[in-house]
């Protein structure tokens, strides 16, 4: 089997799995499969996947209306200010430099994520957000830059929460309580307008989690919870509201498709 073919096989699988909290797959990040034939598989393959089961009520697909999903304090968990659109949904498969000869129309991350695009490359992996925001985006002394990452455990939240000198903060959100996941492998995007020169290709990308306490439910009792004199009692429900969740909290959001920055739609 072709080594390419290969590569996309293995990063196709997907498995299914319940979990207390965030789990990430363990799928190596720095490779990914290639050819518009793998590409075509991945999107049937994630077509597939439920991932969402409801959509939430927002009347435009906003970088602030996404946060909102995952929690009520904006204090707490907000895109930087440097970040114009976010695409969970992200066009084309990553492959390596040694891939870019026989493929030369495909996305490409060398051995960085960060990748700097013309403006007229927006429209390509950013469709929504370059419709919207027209020749905004084209900034004297502004750079533009896309920074990939991977889902690989679903439904994930992404956010990046900071840019600054030669860094760049990325944060994966999770669901509070036990949920039901899959692990498909794919890559997710940023677009960034950097226009003071703090980052390149060579910036360190560091990643935090955060648990959301809207986007939230049940989860299990423990052992003595479910002991009744000396025996355990599994006639009873095992699982229990979570008290780290909010009033407010809701069960499903929309963390994929395209976001872009409100002030773009303006």
């Amino acid at each position: 089997m072709p080594r390419k073919n290969f590569i996309a096989t293995k990063f196709a699988a997907i498995c299914s799995t319940s979990v207390l909290a965030f789990v990430a797959c363990t799928n190596n990040p720095t490779v990914a499969a290639d050819s518009d034939d793998s590409a075509s598989d991945k999107a049937q393959q994630l077509g597939n996947v439920k991932i969402s089961h409801e959509e939430p009520a927002v009347k435009i697909s906003s970088l602030e209306n996404y946060v909102a999903q995952f929690t009520d304090d904006p204090n707490e968990l907000s895109f930087d200010r440097h970040v114009l659109a976010y695409n969970g949904s992200f066009p084309m498969i990553v492959v390596s430099q040694d891939s870019l000869d026989a493929n030369p129309d495909v996305f490409f991350t060398e051995k960085s994520p960060i990748k700097e695009i013309s403006v007229s490359q927006v429209a390509r992996y950013f469709p929504n957000t370059a419709e919207v925001a027209g020749n905004r985006l084209n900034q004297e002394n502004c750079k533009l830059y896309i920074v990939t990452s991977n889902d690989g455990a679903q439904p994930t939240g992404h956010v990046l929460t900071k840019v600054s000198q030669g860094q760049v903060e990325l944060t994966e959100v999770s669901r509070g309580g036990i949920y039901p996941q899959t692990c498909a492998y794919f890559t997710i995007g940023y677009l960034v307008q950097d226009c003071e020169g703090l980052i390149d290709r060579n910036s360190q990308i560091t990643y935090k989690g955060f648990t959301s306490r809207t986007w939230c439910g049940d989860t299990k009792k423990t052992r003595d919870e479910l002991m009744v004199g000396d025996s355990l009692d599994l006639n009873q429900s095992r699982y229990k509201p979570n008290p780290n969740c909010t009033e407010n909290a809701h069960t499903d959001v929309s963390a994929y498709g395209e976001w872009f920055r409100a002030d773009l739609a303006e």
